[in-house]
């Protein structure tokens, strides 16, 4: 006689099956079940995955701060996962080393939407500037900033809780052309500053980086230089 649990197993395996079967359910991947009407990505990649929450380019895409429509979505789980496809979406599993005040979308309170919160996303983008999409696309998305939408007590945080010295500088550097249009303070990037070393860092390695800032000891693209002169060597 089989245990228990394995009937009730057995059970809610076959009620799922027959669902999906009739079109009540689709499967997501496996053990994962969704009703068949839910086709918000967003949705399905925080629920279809242990504490899922929207990171990097996908949380830029979250926040409407994207130029670049991807067929793919990088989220953070608690669980790694493999990379699975629903309804022609990719979800690739992409932690982050910290998650400090996410967004939580209750809109669909059976299927909450956890992001990581804009202030986390800039740096988290700043850090891996190619899982942003690129230099542009990030550079994009900080254009569409105004002001007072970033939190510089939360971006001090998650720069410290990783602390990169080529991160600071990075930040420091990309920030400081809108540090205006955001509404930055002298503060944020004295605490950049501080935490900077004397070595020469790139932007992106992926970029081609021509000119060379002398404060924040940067090599960047000479195209770069947008609303705000530098002297650029």
């Amino acid at each position: 006689m089989k245990p228990d649990n394995e009937v009730c197993y057995n059970t809610r395996k076959s009620r799922l099956y027959h669902r999906s079967r009739k079109g009540i359910l689709s499967h997501v991947r496996r053990g994962v079940y969704v009703p068949s009407n839910l086709t918000d990505k967003f949705m399905i990649a925080c629920n279809a995955v242990e504490n899922g929450c929207l990171v990097y380019h996908s949380a830029l895409e979250f926040y409407a701060l994207h130029t670049q429509s991807f067929n793919w979505l990088y989220v953070h789980s608690t669980t790694p996962f493999r990379t699975f496809e629903h309804l022609n979406e990719t979800y690739l599993f992409k932690p982050v080393n910290y998650l400090i005040n996410p967004h939580i979308d209750l809109s669909n309170e059976n299927y909450p939407i956890r992001v990581t919160s804009l202030s986390q996303t800039i740096i988290d983008c700043i850090r891996h500037i190619d899982l942003a999409g690129g230099l542009e696309e990030l550079m994009n998305a900080l254009d569409w900033i105004g002001v007072g939408k970033l939190d510089e007590a939360e971006m001090m945080q998650c720069l410290d809780a990783a602390p990169s010295k080529s991160v600071y500088q990075r930040t420091g550097f990309l920030l400081s052309l809108y540090k205006d249009q955001i509404g930055l303070s002298d503060g944020f990037f004295h605490h950049c500053k501080d935490r900077t070393g004397n070595n020469v860092s790139y932007l992106s390695p992926d970029e081609d980086c021509d000119a060379y800032d002398k404060y924040w000891k940067i090599c960047v693209p000479k195209t770069i230089k947008r609303q705000k002169e530098y002297e650029l060597y």
